[in-house]
């Protein structure tokens, strides 16, 4: 009788335990930040900013927040449907790994800056790269390296993106290597 009653602890212990606690991979959402509460702030001041709740989005997609930062971005766009907004939306949806939202984001966004906005290339190289479709992510990286020379050399792409997510820095250095292996002129 002493094993059905341990087993029995040990089940309750494993339901009343946190989801981390019982897989230790899974992320914890973070559930605030000040960067997050001042977002907050300027939000409740003006429910009408755009930037605010895509700042919002991006913010809650990187602390693990999936649903919420989705709900933000959607807001965000259904504000100011323009291209920066567009393409703004289509990091966090990256980094939500949402890359097939991220592609038709990123889309939408050149389509709007007729191709004209700086980061119109290398954002479609990171949706193309998310959703595996390399000859296209190729075909970007090439114009984003004439638009921005920085792009096609090791050293200045590692300084570009110091600041840019590991996936987004994962996503254009593989993009790199295979430019600069066998797509480079």
């Amino acid at each position: 009788m002493i094993l059905p009653r341990f087993a029995w602890l040990c089940l309750t212990l494993l339901v009343s335990m946190p989801a981390a606690a019982a897989d230790p991979q899974a992320p914890v959402p973070v559930q605030s930040t000040p960067k997050l509460e001042i977002l907050n702030q300027q939000i409740k001041a003006n429910a009408e900013d755009a930037k605010a709740y895509s700042n919002r989005g991006y913010t809650l997609a990187l602390l693990g927040r999936k649903d919420e930062a989705r709900a933000d971005l959607q807001r965000a766009v259904a504000l100011s449907d323009k291209a920066p907004m567009r393409n703004r939306a289509g990091w966090a949806y990256f980094n939500l790994g949402d890359y097939a939202d991220a592609v038709r984001e990123f889309e939408a966004a050149a389509k709007l800056s007729g191709h004209q906005a700086h980061y119109d290339y290398y954002s479609l190289v990171l949706g193309y790269w998310g959703v595996g479709n390399t000859q296209r992510a190729l075909e970007n990286y090439q114009l984003a390296v004439e638009r921005d020379p920085r792009l096609g050399e090791n050293k200045s792409l590692h300084e570009r993106t110091l600041e840019w997510t590991p996936l987004e820095q994962r996503a254009m250095h593989e993009t790199y290597v295979l430019w600069s292996k066998a797509w480079r002129p």
